[in-house]
């Protein structure tokens, strides 16, 4: 009896252990730049159409913009991309910047510096200057935004001293 005790007691403290296998940040790194870099070529040369191909089917997706929580969910900003872009005629995205800590070898968080521009078949256009954080997973053999948060540049009011 005490041999199956020792036994499970052993199955137990093997299922517990971490994985301690080494990441290999390189690899990780660009293969989640290289994501980045084809989520903007994709807005630059097909528009806000087939985003969605980089966001997370996960059921934790969610995206904030300026504080709130424009997008609880996968279905929700792709609802919003839908109705919004029937109106655009252009779109420009530009990352300047691109910080990537790996948090483990199936997550990734990314800081993004960006300017976007946006022409609207109305002739009003707009400039987004501003950052983005987002948490990506892997799924499969690609990377995903599971959530994120954008944000425009603001001047503070008021005395800063």
């Amino acid at each position: 009896m005490k041999k199956y005790a020792y036994i499970g007691l052993l199955l137990f403290c093997l299922s517990c252990t971490t994985d301690t296998s080494p990441i290999d940040i390189q690899t990780i790194t660009t293969e989640v730049k290289t994501m980045v870099e084809a989520y903007t070529n994709h807005v630059n040369n097909k528009g806000l159409k087939g985003v969605d191909y980089y966001f997370s089917k996960d059921d934790r997706f969610f995206w904030v913009e300026d504080g709130l929580m424009q997008y609880p969910n996968r279905e929700s900003l792709i609802k919003g991309i839908e109705d919004f872009y029937p109106s655009v005629k252009n779109v420009t995205l530009k990352i300047s910047q691109t910080d990537v800590q790996i948090v483990n070898a199936n997550t990734v968080s990314l800081f993004i510096q960006y300017v976007q521009d946006i022409e609207l078949h109305s002739g009003f256009s707009f400039t987004l200057d501003g950052a983005m954080t987002i948490l990506t997973i892997k799924e499969g053999d690609s990377w995903k935004f599971l959530n994120g948060h954008s944000s425009i540049k603001k001047p503070r009011g008021g005395n800063q001293s």
